[in-house]
């Protein structure tokens, strides 16, 4: 390849789709804003709806949510370690114990739980888990009614940048050398030679000859090499700042 390639390339910038790309990065910005504001408008949504319930619906919709780690922090709590201790399988509950769980497990408006004294059986021991649970859920329901009261906090967009920013690099060389070189060699010889019998007679034999030779080499190399490169950068930038509102609601 030569330069003239590497320039080539670079012609082909079209092909990249930077403009589908920063166009992407624009909607999926502004997808993911809607997306948040529709999620906060859900819990919103579902906020309202669970505290237009009475009481006794939110309960029974709610308890079975409340886990064995909740309702073991809640008994810990109003009870005291020798009356937490007697909540087993393998125990009797004592009166005093029994109306503790009672009166920790009541809700106003609301049936009293009947605890009674006793041997601890599996069903004696479920309607405690029970009872807990239930006082759980009520106390949650107090707690999003007040929040219902106070208002709603948004998080919101105030200002935002989205940039996108591509880098094109293309570079091309070449590269080309010979030499030669060339060797001469010439050369003279002469042979001669004779031969005769046993006798010197004039009938020795006798010969003799020259030679000339010449020698022309010629040699030769060369090299050729050529690069092309071409490299593309293409980065997204999303820079948006949130501040969050205050939504005061109508509790009339």
């Amino acid at each position: 390849m030569s330069t003239s390639t590497a320039v080539s390339q670079a012609t082909r910038l079209s092909e990249i789709g930077f403009p589908e790309f920063t166009a992407k990065l624009i909607t999926d910005t502004f997808d993911a804003l809607v997306a948040a504001n529709i999620r906060q408008t859900e819990a919103y949504t579902a906020l309202v709806k669970a505290t237009t319930q009475d009481l006794s619906t939110y309960i029974n919709e709610t308890k079975d949510d409340i886990s064995g780690d909740m309702i073991l922090q809640y008994l810990t709590n109003v009870l005291t370690p020798e009356q937490f201790a007697k909540i087993d399988k393998k125990t009797t509950l004592d009166a005093d114990t029994a109306k503790a769980i009672n009166d920790a497990c009541e809700i106003e408006g609301q049936a009293k739980p009947a605890i009674a004294a006793g041997p601890v059986s599996a069903t004696v021991f479920n309607n405690i888990l029970e009872a807990a649970a239930k006082r759980i859920a009520a106390d949650k329901y107090t707690m999003l009614k007040e929040m219902v009261k106070m208002g709603i906090l948004r998080l919101i967009v105030e200002t935002g940048v989205i940039e996108s920013k591509l880098t094109f690099n293309t570079y091309g060389s070449s590269y080309y050398s010979s030499n030669s070189s060339k060797y001469n060699s010439s050369s003279f010889s002469v042979k001669a030679s004779a031969s005769t019998g046993k006798f010197v007679s004039l009938w020795c034999k006798a010969s003799a000859s020259t030679a000339y030779s010449t020698l022309s080499v010629s040699t030769a190399n060369s090299s050729s090499s050529s690069s092309s490169s071409a490299s593309v950068q293409i980065s997204g930038f999303v820079r948006i700042n949130f501040k969050t509102d205050y939504q005061p609601l109508n509790t009339t």
